[in-house]
């Protein structure tokens, strides 16, 4: 039995369900004309879709089948979450790369009237390309060559030494709104073949750069670094928490 319907179907095995709830706690899709005027529905089938992924009205439901409470899902088009890594061939030292980034969406904890978009700082990741297969048909690209792609996009990395990833290669950001999961990725790369990020990406990334474990581990407690930059993304630091687990050696003691 599937653990969430459609607003359509919820109705049709409850046709009371939506009218019996306080107002404020059924989701209202709001739609709102260039001239100002506002539609709204409650209780209706709809998508918001992109080729990034989408955004869908759910039900969940009891272990009967019937409707419990309702809440958006968030679709994400496949992707990977990657810690990029190597070894600094003078110290021996473990170093990981972080980019930094514009997040447009999130409020200043702090400061929420401000309107300015903050800067993140995390570990790389990005959509799965699709590629035309020999057959003429779209294919997606495998999640390594994805993540080692990201990786020497992202971080300037030129020489990749090796791929590996976790027992359980994949996480979710969120269950609670989330629908798919995210793929999880290990590249390990050459440090002394690091050039510099290119600044025309369609997003730019403001900062590159490989650091050690221990000055990584800082930068998460402290919450933020000497620029500003935030280090509270609940993907990145899911990922980074995986690495280290993964490679309890290369945690700091």
């Amino acid at each position: 039995m599937s653990a969430t319907i459609k607003p359509s179907e919820a109705v049709k095995r409850d046709s009371d369900f939506f009218n019996r709830r306080p107002k404020d706690a059924n989701w209202t899709l709001r739609v709102t004309e260039s001239s100002g005027a506002m539609h709204e529905f409650v209780g209706v089938d709809w998508e918001a879709k992109s080729r990034f992924g989408s955004v869908t009205s759910e039900v969940a439901v009891d272990d009967q089948g019937r409707p419990v409470f309702d809440r958006p899902a968030y679709h994400e088009t496949p992707c990977v979450n990657v810690v990029a890594w190597g070894r600094d061939r003078r110290t021996g030292e473990i170093k990981i790369g972080l980019i930094t980034e514009e997040r447009p969406h999130p409020d200043h904890p702090e400061f929420p009237e401000s309107t300015q978009p903050l800067r993140f700082t995390q570990v790389p990741m990005g959509f799965v390309d699709k590629i035309l297969g020999k057959d003429g048909l779209r294919q997606l690209e495998l999640g390594a060559t994805a993540a080692a792609r990201e990786v020497t996009e992202e971080t300037g990395a030129k020489v990749v030494r090796g791929s590996s990833k976790p027992r359980c290669p994949y996480h979710i950001y969120s269950p609670t709104f989330m629908a798919t999961w995210a793929g999880v990725h290990f590249i390990e790369v050459d440090l002394e073949e690091i050039e510099a990020v290119k600044a025309h990406r369609d997003e730019p990334i403001f900062k590159a750069e490989f650091v050690t474990a221990k000055e990584l581990l800082a930068r998460i407690r402290e919450g933020q670094d000497q620029e500003g930059n935030i280090f509270r993304g609940g993907s990145s630091l899911s990922v980074l928490m995986m690495f280290f687990a993964s490679f309890p050696e290369f945690f700091p003691g």
